[in-house]
């Protein structure tokens, strides 16, 4: 992955002077009142689903050097309550290295979501398959495949089109799935452990998207520097 995601910050004093420190002058586009900018795609500093959530940091996904989506990560402040009286003082470096801080995030039964905004039009079905290729060696083969069905029967058409949104929210063991970030309405799964596998599809030893996994650790950190 060679393109650098970058953030455009709420207007929060103190967060903003965190997040210069912590990312470097290059990583602010502009000030926003509402939003995050990750490669040009802008991303809500909140969202309402079934909880309010928090934007924590994010990447982008590519493949065959074309950026596909951005995807943002989102927690309930309950999580990330948790996650900073555990791992405050790590730096980013330290952070990454740190496997059972993206386990425990994954696995936390509190709500947390992965935003995707998508930069090209693409196939449901390779979404769906992506998806399900980084699931199985988490899930397995049946398992993985339920997934995949699942995803293209929520996208519900042959594209998905550039601007679209795919939202993946966990809370518990059970998953919602939408494309429009509402609650009510969306597709839902309860499969044992498709919630942490999903989240560590970008957050594990080997992420689809390193950049996301990056951006989720400078954006925790920033947190902890509150």
């Amino acid at each position: 992955m060679t393109s650098s995601s970058k953030l455009v910050l709420p207007a929060f004093a103190v967060v903003i002077a965190v997040l210069a420190a912590v990312l470097g002058p290059q990583s602010l586009n502009s000030l926003d009142l509402s939003t995050y900018t990750i490669d040009g795609i802008p991303f809500p500093s909140a969202l309402k689903i079934g909880s309010p959530q928090s934007f924590i940091g994010g990447g982008t996904r590519s493949k065959w050097g074309f950026k596909v989506y951005a995807v943002g990560i989102y927690g309930e402040k309950k999580i990330t309550n948790s996650m900073i009286k555990k791992y405050s003082g790590l730096s980013t470096e330290k952070m990454l290295k740190t496997n059972s801080l993206f386990g425990d995030f994954s696995e936390d039964k509190a709500g947390k979501t992965l935003l995707l905004r998508f930069h090209r039009e693409v196939g449901a079905s390779d979404v769906a398959d992506a998806l399900g290729e980084a699931l199985n060696p988490r899930l397995g083969d049946e398992k993985a495949n339920k997934f995949q069905t699942f995803i293209l029967d929520m996208v519900g058409g042959d594209r998905v089109v550039k601007g679209s949104d795919i939202y993946i929210t966990c809370k518990g063991e059970k998953l919602l799935a939408s494309t429009t970030g509402k609650a009510s309405g969306a597709s839902t799964i309860d499969m044992k452990g498709l919630c942490p596998a999903i989240f560590m599809v970008y957050l594990g030893d080997r992420p689809v998207s390193p950049q996301a996994k990056e951006g989720f650790v400078k954006g925790f950190e920033a947190l902890t520097k509150q």
